[in-house]
């Protein structure tokens, strides 16, 4: 009677889980943004919410949880029941930058998430307060090696750290970090001049940079961004140098692929809407949607890459 019982039960649960996903959503989606507004994560990922509730059918929200770089909204995603209600706006910080700059995590970006869809991309771009006599990068840093050990550049994010730390790395400027709780904060200091240079995503320096309070020196692209025409790559100060920040959704791990596929098609239904490939390509972003199983392989090698920069930068884990 009781291996009877058992048998109901775990037949009961085998039929519930595809039920469950024949009527997914019954209630809103929430996803969950490591950074504050303002930044590039929330600039992409807040208007695909309207597409996608749109698709689906339910509201879907952004839930911006700020702090420890990105780990305490990536934690709380980990954490939560793979039912995809709650979904992770990962991005190159919180995916591939932290499990190379902490010791310890409470989320492993290897293991937790499953792959949603690949969103897009956007440079950094290195900018100064106007009162720093440099109008290019070789002016910059002839005047930081004038000025070695004096400078200090600003970071809410990794990846607004790494290209400023190998920059001064490679070329000896002796320059030191000081790291905010978000990029927002981090820029604000940079536009009063309290702190002179900073990487920052382009999305959220345009507008400091057409008003005049900041000045761009190089981005960290290849190639020049469109949105900052005459803006030369770092490249041409560092050889080789490249650093994209790209943008993804996940869920926990354990989510059913017919819940993946819900959220995939409809996030890409919304990114290849041509009023949201507009918006967000006059604020710099690259917007390429990709597969969960292209984005976990990018994700994968973006991990493996990352490892190598934060070698290269000389930054020891925390």
């Amino acid at each position: 009677m009781l291996m009877r019982r058992v048998l109901l039960v775990l037949a009961a649960f085998t039929f519930a889980q595809p039920a469950a996903a024949q009527t997914y959503p019954t209630k809103p989606i929430r996803i969950v943004v490591p950074f504050a507004p303002g930044t590039a994560t929330d600039n992409l990922v807040r208007p695909l919410t309207e597409g996608m509730s749109a698709s689906l059918k339910q509201p879907v929200v952004i839930d911006n949880r700020v702090g420890a770089v990105g780990k305490i909204a990536a934690e709380h995603v980990a954490k939560s029941a793979p039912d995809g209600y709650t979904v992770l706006a990962g991005a190159t910080t919180v995916i591939s930058a932290n499990p190379a700059l902490f010791k310890q995590l409470n989320y492993n970006p290897r293991t937790d998430f499953e792959a949603v869809i690949g969103l897009g991309t956007i440079p950094q771009v290195v900018v100064v307060h106007p009162s720093i006599p440099a109008k290019t990068m070789a002016e910059f840093v002839a005047y930081a090696k004038e000025n070695r050990g004096k400078l200090f550049y600003a970071s809410g994010t990794a990846g607004n750290i790494i290209p400023s730390r190998i920059l001064s790395a490679r070329l000896g400027l002796g320059m030191t970090n000081v790291s905010y709780k978000s990029p927002p904060q981090a820029l604000t200091d940079v536009v009063a001049g309290r702190v002179p240079v900073m990487a920052v995503d382009v999305s959220a320096v345009l507008g400091q940079i057409r008003g005049g309070s900041v000045r761009p020196l190089a981005v960290t692209s290849l190639k020049e961004s469109p949105v900052l025409p005459g803006v030369p790559p770092l490249a041409d100060t560092l050889p080789g140098f490249e650093l994209i920040v790209f943008f993804g959704l996940y869920v926990p791990k354990g989510t059913d692929p017919a819940i993946i596929q819900a959220l995939y098609q409809a996030a890409r239904a919304a990114a290849e809407r041509e009023d949201f490939k507009r918006s967000l390509v006059s604020q710099g972003f690259e917007i390429r949607t990709s597969t969960p199983a292209e984005l976990a392989a990018f994700s994968a090698r973006e991990i493996e890459r990352w490892a190598q920069m934060v070698k290269e930068a000389k930054i020891d884990p925390e």
